[in-house]
């Protein structure tokens, strides 16, 4: 299965899949902003290939890595 390496964006925040082998894994981890700041997204939010599903609810993730997003240079 190919997998969604493209920029994503979620309320502003630009997502993109780091390329890694997922088989076993819950979750997918995504680099934020293209820096190396990167957040663990669970895989009931994203669909197989990576591509986050549309109408989901991250806002829970994000409110816990506020000083990475800062990091990353994203005002949340």
């Amino acid at each position: 299965m190919k997998l969604n390496f493209k920029l994503q964006n979620y309320k502003n925040i630009p997502l993109r899949l780091i390329k890694r082998n997922y088989v076993g894994y819950k979750a997918k981890r995504f680099l934020l902003n293209d820096t190396n700041q990167n957040v663990w997204i669970p895989n009931k939010h994203t669909e197989a290939n990576g591509t986050i599903k549309n109408g989901e609810n991250l806002d829970y993730i994000f409110n816990k890595t506020k000083r990475k997003l800062e990091l990353a240079g994203i005002i949340y």
